[in-house]
């Protein structure tokens, strides 16, 4: 009998997550900061990197952002998460792609499905389909009940508009009407060359 992990976050997004907060401007990094528990700071903040932590974590904060600063805050946060990220974990994943091709949508967000099995386990996985030239569709499938809340679903939409901060394209993420805590949810994705 094999037992599904719990679900789980690699430390690593956290620490990311809470470095991001800063692009939201400091009165707003401060206030949601002040809606994270002292507990949560703690656990992200001694972790090592490559440590897995509960997904908890992860919905509190995405909770925090969006209320503090709305779906346009939340998008923004996650962009600048993953920009860390790139920075960090990612960094040579990113920079293979790079160093190949100038990356167009097409292809970073094919590299998406594996960037949510090394950052998420337990947590379901994502698929990519191509419906036409200049889109993608991105469905997230198995997802645990609180991953399926819009606070969490919009960060993964800034999450996917960072591809347009790191190409030569302009475009954008529109979330799928979805049932919140129902196990999937999609996004739809359009780009033009800039």
């Amino acid at each position: 009998m094999t037992l599904n992990p719990a679900p789980a976050v690699r430390a690593s997004h956290l620490k990311d997550d809470l470095a991001a907060l800063g692009a939201l401007g400091s009165a707003a990094e401060a206030a949601v900061r002040a809606r994270l528990a002292p507990a949560t700071l703690q656990a992200i903040g001694e972790a090592l990197r490559t440590d897995f932590l509960p997904l908890a974590l992860n919905l509190e904060l995405a909770e925090a952002v969006f209320a503090v600063a709305g779906d346009r805050g939340a998008r923004t946060w996650g962009t600048a998460s993953l920009l860390a990220s790139l920075d960090g974990f990612f960094k040579p994943l990113f920079l293979g792609l790079t160093r190949l091709v100038s990356p167009s949508p097409a292809l970073m967000y094919k590299t998406l499905p594996q960037g949510w099995l090394t950052t998420y386990r337990g947590c379901g996985d994502l698929q990519v389909s191509r419906p036409g030239e200049t889109q993608a569709r991105l469905e997230g499938r198995g997802l645990p009940a609180g991953m399926c809340g819009m606070p969490f679903l919009t960060a993964v939409c800034g999450t996917m508009e960072a591809v347009f901060r790191i190409s030569r394209y302009s475009g954008e993420v529109t979330l799928q009407p979805f049932e919140p805590g129902g196990g999937q949810a999609a996004w739809t994705v359009t780009w033009k060359a800039t």
